[in-house]
């Protein structure tokens, strides 16, 4: 939207400034003005008024696509005793993100969480170091994001919590290591 956005500012903006230089000349050269509007009195009645609605709907769109979209945000909807309470996946999300500081073996985290009928799903996507036990390190995160959320959210229908492993880092070697 962005890219439309400019391409039709910029055709805007270079049709008022060829306008305004137009305008300017015009009093030097008064004749380009007049057969600018002999010109412009030539074009049938119906030409004028569809080239009026094109200038509208040029503007309109012009418009439209300038606006901020905004991205429908998802909430964790539950029920407690006490009430209903909504909570924002994406602060679960970044709350989330923050497992790899407590997680030597993980190089990288990034936290994929979705609500399919009022239930939680979680999705991990790891980069860990080498040597790590890939199994034991995914049944510890798995463990730690269920107590994460059941402290956290309490009540909240958990669908499961999956981790993909896309990456394992080689270690660094010292200056005085070798192959």
């Amino acid at each position: 939207m962005k890219v439309i956005h400019f391409i039709l500012g910029l055709i805007l903006y270079l049709s008022i400034a060829a306008a305004g230089i137009g305008l300017m000349v015009s009093s030097q050269y008064p004749e380009y003005l007049h057969t600018a509007l002999a010109w412009a009195r030539g074009i049938p009645v119906w030409g004028r008024v569809a080239l009026g609605a094109g200038g509208i709907v040029y503007l309109f769109l012009f418009l439209l696509t300038g606006l901020a979209w905004r991205r429908r945000r998802d909430f964790i909807a539950f029920e407690n005793e006490n009430g209903a309470i909504s909570v924002d996946v994406a602060a679960v999300q970044n709350y989330l993100d923050g497992l790899k500081t407590e997680f030597a073996a993980v190089a990288s985290l990034k936290t994929h969480l979705q609500v399919v009928r009022g239930a939680l799903a979680v999705g991990l996507v790891l980069g860990v170091k080498e040597g790590t036990r890939i199994p034991e390190l995914c049944k510890l995160m798995q463990a730690r994001v269920r107590e994460i959320l059941e402290e956290h959210l309490g009540t909240c229908e958990l669908r499961g919590v999956a981790v993909e492993v896309n990456e394992i880092r080689a270690r660094k070697k010292s200056d005085g290591e070798s192959d």
